[in-house]
């Protein structure tokens, strides 16, 4: 139980690449002309799938990983360091290739969610490497805002990879005459704009974290 913690941690770190794969191999899929519908769809809805059922498994491994530490008093500088890196990963690698996918969608929302996406990924790397370059290699503990602007990260990352999954499937059953695609489209197109939205406020959060981190006084909430 001591390297359970590490070992999960590891394991987010792991599959944040993992995840921005299979979602993009998905989106090359959906995108790739001159083959059988039914079977291009179904390749789609199963790369979707399995990117949100793995973003799951790592968001899970953030929740773990800190409990059974606590549990088992497993604490340790290497926890402590590696922790928010793999956070930084499985947040940053699937939300750029999300807007990678908009981009390539020519969605019209791609610029705003570049931006923000731009805005959290700069953030994180700044704040990683300002940490791991402090003297003791971990630099001040995370607060309790910045652990909450990681959990919105997640939601916001996590609910555009399962809506993403969700609206394959719905192709594969439209495809086949199961289910009124059009219908659910319009909702779809609803939630693209709250995600949006959610994406700009946890981008602004993330700014003001930041902030909190470097201004002068260096306070911790």
């Amino acid at each position: 139980m001591k390297h359970l913690p590490n070992a999960l941690t590891l394991l987010r770190l792991v599959l944040a690449p993992v995840v921005a794969w299979f979602f993009l191999e998905g989106v090359a899929a959906a995108m790739t002309p001159g083959q059988d519908v039914i079977r291009r769809l179904e390749f789609v809805a199963y790369n979707q799938t399995v990117a949100a059922a793995l973003f799951i498994v790592a968001a899970l491994t953030d929740l773990f990983d800190g409990m059974i530490a606590r549990a088992f008093n497993a604490h340790s500088k290497f926890g402590r360091v590696i922790d928010p890196i793999a956070d930084k990963a499985i947040v940053g690698l699937p939300l750029i290739a999300i807007v990678v996918a908009m981009w390539l969608d020519r969605s019209s929302f791609w610029p705003i969610a570049a931006f923000a996406t731009a805005v959290i990924v700069i953030r994180d790397v700044s704040m990683t490497l300002i940490r791991l370059s402090s003297p003791d290699g971990e630099g001040a503990p995370v607060s309790s805002l910045a652990k909450i602007k990681t959990a919105l990260e997640l939601i916001v990352v996590g609910s555009a990879l399962g809506v993403s999954a969700l609206v394959a499937h719905l192709q594969v059953q439209d495809s086949i005459g199961e289910t009124g695609f059009v219908v659910i489209s319009s909702y779809v197109e609803a939630f693209e704009w709250v995600w949006l939205l959610a994406l700009v406020m946890t981008a602004a959060l993330s700014a003001w974290t930041a902030w909190q981190y470097l201004r002068p006084a260096k306070t911790i909430p």
